[in-house]
């Protein structure tokens, strides 16, 4: 799809989007097996506590001795960055940060760190079934250690009353985010975007990525009850942020393109929709959905086919005609 300049959009991994013509009946391109970060019948979220409490002593003493060591910290800054974490995003994270790390030291290292109090870790659970995949934020202990070192800490308060679905939309985002990443990446994760001076000119993304030649919004959206409705407030909101790119708290080179990720193609195939049947003439969109960000990432990205329109039919009789 090409935007109101006739210019392809492209997406974060350099390529242009792939086209889904709405008009066709819906055909899955990816295994319907849903993402763990989509929103079940019952979902929520508990928190497991270590064993036993480590007093601050406990804590200074480990780093004292060195058991709390630079591939430590560096998982408790990661984890500082992307606010809510699981093992993999954590080790995809380290690893295009330039560390050498396997998979299985990062999920041994969280395992202490928890266990000493430096993160916390959180269990989903659903109706049906408990959630293969833990996720983890700061501790007392981690969000203490990095004070110490003079680094900006995102507390989270109290985890347990944030609604299941929010955290899932951060997790799912830093998917994407851990998976589109490279050297030139700068990104914010659930930071409010605000014209103060402006009605309606504020939104909050589950991220916000700037390349050095472009920048993204990425809204997540689960299968909540009434999110199609709450997704179309919030274009409105996106809409008018965009469209003052430049009189934002945060400073952005061009103007942004917003990223909406679903939890399926279908779902994605159903925001496509609703996105269509209004009309947003001020703002760029790609869509994508999560599990084919970490299966198929060369082919995640789309845009809605509009070559069936008529302004499309008219522009390519005329170029017959002016042919001839």
């Amino acid at each position: 799809m090409k935007n109101e300049n006739n210019i392809e959009l492209i997406s974060p991994i350099g390529a242009t989007c792939n086209k889904v013509d709405l008009k066709k009946a819906m055909v899955p391109i990816c295994d319907e097996k849903l993402s763990p970060f989509a929103s079940y019948v019952g979902d929520m979220h508990k928190l497991n506590k270590p064993k036993k409490n480590t007093t601050k002593i406990e804590a200074d003493f480990l780093l004292e001795k060195g058991h709390i060591g630079d591939i430590e910290k560096a998982i408790l800054m990661t984890i500082n960055h992307l606010l809510f974490a699981t093992s993999l995003q954590i080790t995809y994270y380290l690893k295009k940060s330039g560390y050498s790390i396997e998979s299985k030291t990062v999920a041994r290292k969280l395992t202490r760190l928890k266990e000493k109090s430096f993160v916390r870790q959180i269990e989903f659970v659903s109706e049906n079934s408990i959630s293969s995949y833990k996720a983890y934020y700061l501790g007392y202990h981690g969000t203490g250690l990095l004070r110490a070192l003079d680094i900006k800490t995102y507390s989270q308060g109290y985890v347990s009353e944030i609604k299941t679905f929010k955290i899932k939309s951060i997790l799912a985002s830093n998917q994407l985010l851990t998976q589109v990443m490279n050297e030139e990446l700068q990104f914010d994760v659930s930071k409010v975007i605000v014209n103060d001076n402006i009605r309606g000119c504020i939104v909050r993304p589950q991220s916000v990525l700037k390349f050095n030649d472009k920048d993204f919004f990425v809204e997540v959206v689960r299968k909540v009850p009434n999110w199609q409705e709450k997704l179309t407030q919030k274009l409105v909101r996106y809409e008018t942020v965009i469209e003052n790119y430049n009189n934002l708290n945060i400073k952005l080179k061009k103007k942004p393109v917003l990223i909406i990720q679903g939890e399926s193609y279908e779902h994605m195939f159903e925001i496509m929709n609703l996105y269509e049947e209004n009309n947003y003439k001020n703002m760029d969109v790609i869509f994508t959905f999560d599990r084919i960000l970490l299966y198929q990432l060369e082919n995640a990205f789309f845009v809605v086919d509009h070559k069936e329109s008529k302004k499309g039919i008219f522009s390519f009789l005329f170029k017959g005609i002016k042919n001839r």
